[in-house]
């Protein structure tokens, strides 16, 4: 990243970011309180156990939950300063792929099998830029060509059933970058990918942020995926960022025993094979069990009365840009000073 990037005025930012699902009774809370901003030339990641409310996060960013079925506040959402929770659909539709571009997790579910791949991209060019048919055909195979797809003239007229897993999730990649966004929303672009492919689609979201300046969410639970290429990472929990850093700090001082739990999870090949893979027991709570005390502290081994009776609030740990919400490493607290 630039590191200029983050000197400049974020492209989306959201603070106290809440998202409700409406039920017959009453509306449960699944994601309470976020607070992040995007900003040019940099990666974000979003990170937590399946559960956490990282897509739905995602999803919120751009309207695209279905309205009458939830309820999405914030005291800002804003796109240059515009804002997003009062958009109209006619300026949505220009956010959406216009300025925001989205990698969604499933590229088979996402992808319409019904209808040739070059057809899927060629129709957002047309609808969001204006393109006559032809110049919108040449731009697809300059996009095809950009994602790495051989022979992309001859496969614009292929189906996604006759592409492979990591072909479809470039041809996704290719019409989240069509219309050259300022913002990529990336849910979990990796999912069910070898690692060499893996790889591939990770260098290839580098290389746009390289080129580009584009800015980057990219939702992942994998931590190495978010080591190798994101720039400042949130932790989330049962619906809240519980620490928030640059990746280097995030790795190497983190102060939030969740995250600690996460990390000493991820496999190493410096451990012996006959060695237990370390775990955090017990499970996340459901959103209706959330309550107003540290949601971690059921499944925390440092956990003392007052984190099953009070909510720790996201405070700084050193430096404005690292947050964590842990009474225990919170200044006065049992684990003050303590990283990983």
């Amino acid at each position: 990243m630039d590191a200029s990037a983050k000197s400049e005025a974020p492209l989306l930012q959201a603070e106290n970011l809440s998202v409700g699902f409406r039920t017959h009774d009453r509306i449960v809370t699944v994601v309470d309180g976020v607070d992040f901003a995007l900003h040019p030339g940099q990666v974000t990641g979003l990170v937590g156990e399946s559960g956490s409310g990282k897509s739905v996060t995602m999803l919120a960013l751009a309207r695209l939950l279905p309205e009458n079925g939830t309820a999405v506040t914030a005291d800002r959402l804003e796109y240059r300063g515009s804002n997003i929770l009062s958009m109209t659909r006619r300026d949505l539709r220009r956010l959406r792929g216009l300025e925001m571009g989205f990698v969604f997790q499933n590229p088979f579910h996402s992808l319409n099998p019904l209808l040739p791949v070059g057809l899927q991209i060629r129709e957002a060019l047309e609808q969001q830029t204006g393109l006559s048919r032809t110049a919108a055909k040449d731009r697809v195979v300059e996009l095809l060509d950009r994602v790495g797809i051989p022979d992309s003239r001859q496969r614009i007229g292929d189906y996604p059933h006759q592409f492979s897993g990591g072909m479809c999730q470039r041809v996704m990649i290719a019409m989240a970058i069509a219309c050259e966004p300022a913002i990529i929303l990336a849910d979990e672009p990796t999912t069910a990918l070898d690692v060499t492919i893996q790889a591939q689609i990770l260098e290839l979201l580098a290389s746009l942020v390289a080129e580009t300046g584009t800015a980057i969410m990219l939702v992942t639970h994998d931590l190495g995926i978010a080591a190798s290429v994101c720039d400042h990472v949130h932790v989330m929990y049962a619906g809240q960022i519980v620490e928030s850093a640059s990746v280097d700090t995030l790795f190497y001082d983190s102060r939030m025993p969740y995250t600690w739990g996460l990390l000493d999870s991820v496999p190493r090949f410096d451990r012996s094979a006959r060695e237990r893979l370390p775990y955090i027991s017990g499970r996340p709570p459901l959103p209706v069990e959330f309550g107003s005390h540290c949601r971690f502290a059921p499944r925390c081994g440092h956990a003392r009365d007052d984190c099953r009776s009070l909510m720790p609030l996201l405070t700084p740990r050193g430096s404005s840009a690292h947050l964590a919400r842990c009474i225990g490493t919170q200044a006065g607290g049992w684990l003050e000073g303590r990283g990983r």
